[in-house]
């Protein structure tokens, strides 16, 4: 944020005491061409309101969660020693890895999901595996209605968490190696600084809320700077998609779903559908979005599907893309010349 000069800041200091001020967290004046908050220094104290006084700066609810709740570096869990001591006797090292994957290529990575309801909390369970170090970021607790007929990944024992920590406590637990840091905020209450920064230190977004004016904005940011993938359930289940957004290659979210804004996306609030349809949805989105951290992690081309085509359509019975039953439809979507998100040298 750019500030005007406090009073107390005004050239009645000396000029090495006003230099040692700048440095532990004070300000910068429109002709340096620095920005505080981009500069490597810290948030100037005080800021200009617009009746011309001076206050102190008040931190945001994200800063002051961080300061009291500062994730953990990720570590592996404790393994029973018996199970260590039997397996390095009999000299096993089993490994499941695959030309076209390896999870111990990808594992400490840091993703970031968005939103921990149904397809989130499913989501990220089938990451789990992979030993990632997930972001979660969801505002609301598990309810009863979370556990009936399993329509998420949580069980009656979770019923009043957060679903961030629900999930904490579910993934660290069935995976050893994952790590989840569980951020409790609605995404609207993250600063477009804050949410910048936390996407810029990600080697994936995940886009599983239902909120279209977030969906927009986060992809908007994240568009020039880290692949994106957003699933959606269609009415009862039925259906689905999977949109990937890759920087500056494919096109972004906008063109490919063929909106203008967020009025253009229809929200599903509690839809009647079967939780075999929606983790079904989920699971797919999971496996689609390993497959683009493995390909960076190890420095090779996606060669299980065609990334030229990043609109993945599902079908979950039978119907015009899928005439013989459930499965999959790709297509390729194209920006559309006037989108200034495809575009970034255009005026917005």
């Amino acid at each position: 944020m750019w500030i005007s000069w406090p009073l107390w800041a005004k050239p009645s200091i000396g000029h090495d005491e006003y230099v040692v001020r700048l440095r532990e967290g004070g300000v910068r004046n429109r002709k340096f061409g620095l920005n505080p908050a981009r500069s490597g220094i810290l948030k100037p104290q005080w800021i200009k309101t617009p009746d011309g006084k001076c206050m102190r700066r008040q931190p945001n609810k994200l800063t002051l969660f961080l300061q009291g709740n500062a994730p953990p570096p990720p570590t592996i869990q404790d393994i029973p020693a018996r199970y260590m001591e039997s397996t390095a006797s009999s000299g096993q090292q089993p490994d499941y890895s695959t030309p076209e994957s390896d999870l111990r290529r990808v594992a400490g990575c840091t993703v970031t999901l968005f939103g921990a309801g149904s397809v989130g909390s499913f989501w990220g369970t089938s990451l789990g595996a992979a030993k990632l170090t997930l972001n979660v970021i969801d505002c609301k607790r598990v309810e009863y209605k979370h556990v009936q007929g399993g329509r998420t990944a949580y069980d009656s024992t979770q019923i009043g968490m957060m679903k961030v920590d629900a999930l904490k406590q579910k993934i660290e637990a069935e995976h050893l190696g994952a790590s989840v840091r569980p951020y409790p905020f609605d995404v609207s209450e993250i600063t477009t600084l804050d949410l910048r920064d936390m996407i810029q230190s990600s080697w994936l977004v995940l886009l599983a809320i239902d909120d279209p004016v977030q969906i927009l904005r986060i992809s908007d940011l994240a568009y020039p700077v880290v692949e994106v993938v957003q699933t959606g359930v269609h009415a009862q289940g039925n259906s689905g998609h999977i949109a990937i957004s890759m920087p500056l290659i494919t096109p972004c979210l906008r063109c490919t779903l063929g909106i203008s804004g967020s009025s253009d996306i229809r929200r599903l609030d509690s839809e009647p559908s079967s939780s075999h349809d929606i983790a079904a949805i989920a699971h797919h989105g999971a496996r689609f979005s390993l497959d683009i951290v493995y390909s960076k992690a190890a420095d090779r081309q996606i060669s299980r599907w065609d990334t030229s085509k990043n609109l993945v359509y599902l079908s979950n019975r039978a119907d015009q893309f899928s005439p013989d039953g459930p499965g999959l439809h790709y297509e390729a979507s194209q920006k559309r010349p006037g989108c200034p998100i495809c575009n970034p040298t255009m005026p917005q």
